[in-house]
């Protein structure tokens, strides 16, 4: 004889209190927790990846414009002019310096900002990926014809050798992304 299967025990299946339910809503706020933790983690090193490559394209962009103002000093056979207010391209030391006795360096002033780089600083052209195209100055810095660094124990005469310092600014894509690098060029004129 074949046995009848019995129904379900209806008493057992009414005890069960969802603990599965529970412990599955559990698991999926703390994997959520976990997805939105990973999340906001990426966003802030895609912030942080692209706030680096700006500064890194405002850098080189500043390191073209020094290499252009070295450029220009080595094709001049004499000693450039200087004058006050940059119309030669060559500036007198610290004659853009609005407060000369205050000990702060003139690109360190207020009033030299973008505004003043734009009417004064000599650009260059053609710098891909950049807000503004970078600028440069360039100061006379200082002549020096005497000293053991020009000739050591040599007996030949020495030409005076000048010092120019070279101050470029440039930023990056973002306008506020601003980089500022300085280098002294030494030259000898005849």
């Amino acid at each position: 004889m074949k046995k009848m299967r019995q129904a379900p025990n209806l008493v057992t299946r009414c005890r069960q209190k969802g603990a599965v339910l529970i412990f599955c809503l559990v698991f999926l706020a703390i994997l959520t927790m976990l997805g939105v933790s990973g999340m906001e983690s990426t966003i802030l090193e895609e912030r942080m990846s692209g706030n680096m490559r700006d500064y890194t394209l405002a850098f080189q962009a500043a390191e073209s414009a020094l290499k252009n103002a070295e450029a220009w000093l080595v094709t001049q056979d004499a000693l450039p002019f200087t004058s006050d207010d940059g119309s030669t391209t060559v500036w007198a030391v610290d004659s853009m310096d609005p407060a000369a006795n205050d000990g702060a360096y003139w690109w360190d002033h207020v009033n030299i900002n973008a505004a003043w780089w734009a009417a004064n600083g000599d650009a260059l052209f053609n710098v891909a990926s950049v807000n503004t195209q970078p600028v440069y100055v360039i100061e006379e810095y200082r002549v020096v014809d005497t000293g053991q660094s020009i000739a050591i124990g040599g007996g030949e005469v020495t030409l005076p050798r000048t010092l120019h310092r070279i101050t470029a600014r440039a930023v990056g894509v973002n306008a506020t992304t601003e980089v500022k690098l300085q280098s002294t060029f030494v030259q000898t004129y005849d």
